[in-house]
């Protein structure tokens, strides 16, 4: 046996096998370390600068630091500001720009459309740092043959839409759907259908997202198409008996617990209305109808309520509540139409019990003894001398919403929820906003103040922030440049995480013109700090613009306060945790958009509408 083995050993066949098995595994381990160094190599090449062959949304970044890449793409983004989307019919032409701007206060103008640039960056920068081997030929891959990554961007869409509906309404024919009425004298009445015109929204609105995506503008031209009425005057005499049968059902019965209303059918008779279902047609209700009824009749003052959060104030070094919570109520309008319309199907008593969504509250009562609210952690502090009484008033009533909110440990606080409806039934006043070719009023100004300083008391108490934004022009209530956050319903938002082991207590406070939100909770030995901002890339404002108007009598000029400069900005927010904690290092940019001078200049109807015609769009093929 052993000489066996002797023989299987000295075989030669056996050694060279031997052999190469050594090369190819000496092979393998240098290929391998040749691939580590290649990597760590590429890597430490362009440790502040990003790869050869990079792109984003077309724009060529690579060989650029940081901060050359996002002033390249910020001027592309910028150059769409400032051209817009243009959309054209045979009749009109408008122009709907990313960022709404208002004729009062540059401080109340937001985007509907944001390209965030320190995202799209990131992404490349996340690439280039894997440490992984499919990461290292992927990089080769870019060398080669180069790699576009996309543009992030945030975009309303809905409102982008209806901008643009609302700007071209008038050059359409609405459609009318055929309806019915009862007369005095209970006889059915039915108005005719009338076919109507729209244009192709849809389309455009896709045209648009390719050119958000390739951070571009141009001309988008609208199609004109038929809109056809879902319900006729043919549909309704079919079911002329089934509607007659119907409506001649007694009293029809509200309830809701131990109360109830009793409707007559004089009055909800008007209430029907036929709706498509399938191939077929059935007898519902007018939700606007219901809902006006609702109203007028006080059932909704007598079921609604707001939600309301639970309030603490400081007295004499203690916490204290000043406002218990209370659940929120409002009818859910649609399911309550729901019901009522099965309940017509059915033989018995027209009787629907309405139904009620409750909303709880996010901070409840509570005993405010064991919040931990025993110190100031930090203050935001901002001015708003000059605002118009308008912007005064709204920095009021937010400032009052805010104050005695508490915040719980790892709660992320949304001051778009918290502020909750921004309207007048809160006791918000409105201002002028331009939204395509319309100058329209709107509810909010004076809310990007509350957003401002409450990023300033979460920066000086050293919270995790989650979500800000910079306003679209430099406003000089916010000096200095970079420490601003706007807001806007329902984007953007001002977000932060309670990163504290203790609860942390808003307290509001305006003296004179001074706005001030304190933080109030229990250290944990944090310590926060901010560099004082850089302010560069320094742009004059453009010409004024103008703006030609019917809301205004032929001749009359209204202006926009003065043009500010555009500016970049930044500033680097440090916390030190102490202990295990690593500390946080974060820069804060700001881009701020040059703010041209806008006036509205009155024109008669004909003088506006010879400056919208523009030449007929070419045919189709």
């Amino acid at each position: 046996m052993q000489n066996k083995f002797k023989e299987l050993f000295s075989d030669k066949k056996f050694i060279g096998f031997t052999k190469w098995s050594l090369i190819l595994m000496t092979v393998f381990i240098i290929s391998i370390i040749l691939l580590l160094v290649a990597n760590a190599s590429i890597n430490s090449a362009y440790a502040n600068s990003f790869i050869k062959g990079v792109s984003v949304a077309g724009v060529d970044i690579g060989g650029l630091n940081y901060d050359q890449a996002r002033k390249i793409l910020q001027e592309k983004i910028d150059k769409v500001s400032e051209e817009g989307f243009v959309y054209k019919t045979a009749d009109k032409t408008v122009t709907i720009y990313p960022t709404v701007t208002t004729l009062e206060d540059s401080d109340a103008s937001y985007a509907i459309i944001y390209w965030d640039i320190d995202a799209s960056l990131a992404q490349i920068d996340s690439f280039q740092k894997n440490q992984s081997f499919g990461s290292l030929f992927n990089k080769v891959k870019v060398f080669l043959s180069g790699e576009d990554f996309p543009v992030f961007y945030s975009w309303d869409r809905q409102q982008h839409q209806q901008i643009l509906a609302d700007s071209f309404s008038e050059a359409l024919t609405e459609k009318v759907e055929a309806s019915f009425y009862f007369d005095k004298n209970g006889q059915l009445n039915i108005e005719p259908e009338q076919a109507g015109q729209t244009f192709a929204y849809n389309q455009a609105i896709n045209n648009t997202e390719n050119f958000i995506k390739n951070i571009s503008s141009g001309e988008i031209f609208l199609a004109t198409v038929e809109d056809k009425p879902q319900v006729t005057a043919k549909d309704i005499q079919t079911k002329e008996g089934q509607i007659i049968a119907t409506s001649n059902r007694g009293y029809f019965y509200l309830t809701y617990q131990e109360k109830d209303w009793n409707v007559p059918n004089t009055i909800w008779r008007n209430w029907l209305k036929l709706v498509p279902n399938a191939n077929d047609f059935v007898i519902s209700f007018d939700k606007e109808k219901v809902d006006a009824y609702l109203a007028q009749s006080g059932i909704k003052e007598e079921l609604e309520r707001p939600v309301e959060d639970a309030k603490f104030k400081l007295q004499d070094g203690k916490v204290v509540e000043f406002t218990r919570s209370q659940a929120g109520q409002s009818i859910d309008i649609d399911q309550t139409i729901s019901t009522m319309s099965a309940n017509l199907m059915n033989s018995g008593e027209l009787e629907t019990e309405i139904t009620i969504n409750t909303v709880q509250p996010q901070v409840a009562t509570r005993d405010v003894n064991d919040l931990g609210i025993v110190e100031l952690l930090g203050t935001g502090v901002s001015d708003f001398t000059g605002s118009p009484p308008n912007r005064v008033h709204n920095i009021g009533v937010g400032a009052d919403t805010l104050n005695g909110l508490l915040i719980e440990p790892g709660q992320e606080f949304s001051l778009i929820k918290a502020l909750g409806d921004i309207d007048a039934e809160s006791g918000y006043l409105q201002e002028l906003v331009i939204k395509g070719d319309k100058t329209i009023p709107e509810y909010g100004g004076g809310l990007c103040q509350i957003g401002t300083t409450v990023f300033r008391a979460a920066l000086d108490t050293g919270l995790d922030i989650t979500e800000r934004r910079n306003h679209s022009y430099r406003v000089s209530y916010y000096e200095p440049a970079g420490t601003d956050a706007t807001i806007y319903n329902p984007w953007p938002d001002f977000r932060f995480v309670n990163d504290t082991e203790k609860h942390v207590l808003i307290q509001t406070r305006i003296e004179d013109t001074t706005l001030y939100f304190d933080f109030w909770g229990t250290s944990d030995g944090r310590v926060a700090s901010t560099t004082y901002p850089v302010i560069y890339n320094i742009v004059a404002p453009p010409e004024t613009k103008i703006i030609k108007t019917t809301e205004l009598e032929p001749g009359k000029k209204r202006c926009t306060e003065r043009a500010h400069y555009g500016a970049d900005a930044k500033f680097d927010y440090i916390v030190e945790y102490g202990g295990d904690r690593e500390t946080h290092e974060e820069t804060f940019y700001s881009h701020y958009i040059p703010w041209q001078e806008v006036c509205l200049l009155g024109v008669t109807e004909e003088e506006l509408a010879a400056e919208n015609t523009t030449s007929t769009p070419p045919e189709e093929e």
